[in-house]
């Protein structure tokens, strides 16, 4: 199960990505969701080892599917 954490950072990188596509840096997701940054990366690898999103240095992608999981 994410943490609320998480399951904003899905959220945002999903509006991102389907509306705009764009990249987000992690100091303007930290900015968007109200939390550190250190929290922003913490959440952003769980939600890679959970196959939630591919993440590279400065970019995430949510995987296709991920509100089928998400509950």
């Amino acid at each position: 199960m994410l943490n609320d954490t998480e399951r904003k950072l899905l959220r945002i990188l999903f509006n991102r990505n389907g509306h705009q596509k764009t990249r987000i840096l992690i100091p303007e997701l930290a900015r968007l969701a109200g939390r550190e940054t250190g929290q922003i990366r913490k959440a952003l690898e769980r939600l890679h080892e959970e196959r939630f999103i591919e993440w590279e240095i400065d970019y995430a992608r949510v995987v296709p599917g991920w509100q089928l999981y998400a509950k």
